[in-house]
């Protein structure tokens, strides 16, 4: 396939109706702890990040760098085909379109379990969500190297979520006390439709790694998709 062709059923300029973050860290040790200090970006380290990334087949063109606190606006089809990765010595973030699934797939569940067993002495968080009218869909997932595990996924205010793990053994396994949980909005008896699970991802991380992403860069690459996720994809970003 050249890079002029495509398995988009969209063309290059269709507008993007919807709307959405969608970010996921791997930290490998030794942990930097919050008050680490992160290295420099490595771009050949994120080019190899993104080659091997489960939803995208090929990078086609690196776009350059830009700070790691901008976001990429996602406004026509084309923009699905950009990612941002940012490889900062043992911490490597993408933030990836393709991470989040209104189908039956849960393509954050997917590609963090493939890198746990990449990586399987790193933590990987990783969180996506969603502007839906009337409702905000979001999906969580959360590996600890010692074995703790959660992922959640539905609409807010709504009580039909997909949700596998103990939010008390995440709190456990990365040391997160009950008066720190409590200050950050984490409640465990909470329902997950109202559970606060940024809140969460964000305590799970600081606890391994600073989360202040300022006066760092990414990579921003165009890549060609596998099959799979643009099929994903369409079902997600397109209105049917």
């Amino acid at each position: 396939m050249s890079d002029e062709e495509t398995l988009w059923d969209y063309p290059a300029d269709e507008p993007v109706e919807r709307h959405g973050e969608f970010t996921l860290t791997v930290v490998q040790p030794p942990f930097p702890g919050p008050e680490g200090v992160l290295e420099a970006h490595d771009e050949a380290g994120a080019r190899s990040f993104a080659e091997a990334f489960g939803t995208v087949q090929r990078v086609l063109e690196y776009q350059g760098a830009i700070p790691a606190t901008e976001l990429i606006d996602v406004d026509t089809r084309a923009d699905l085909d950009v990612i941002r990765v940012g490889c900062w010595g043992g911490v490597i973030q993408i933030n990836d379109p393709a991470l989040i699934g209104l189908s039956e797939s849960f393509p954050i569940e997917e590609q963090a379990e493939a890198l746990a067993e990449r990586y399987p002495d790193a933590v990987i968080v990783a969180a996506a969500d969603m502007d839906l009218p009337g409702a905000d869909y979001g999906t969580w997932k959360i590996v600890h190297p010692g074995g703790a595990r959660i992922f959640a996924a539905g609409f807010a205010g709504e009580e039909d979520w997909d949700v596998v793990g103990e939010v008390t053994a995440v709190l456990d396994a990365f040391g997160i006390t009950p008066e720190q949980a409590a200050a950050a909005g984490v409640d465990p008896a909470h329902a997950p439709g109202s559970f606060a699970w940024d809140a969460l991802a964000g305590l799970a991380l600081k606890a391994v790694s600073p989360t202040d992403r300022r006066g760092l860069t990414a990579s921003v690459f165009r890549v060609r998709r596998t099959e799979d996720a643009v099929v994903s994809m369409e079902d997600t970003w397109f209105d049917q």
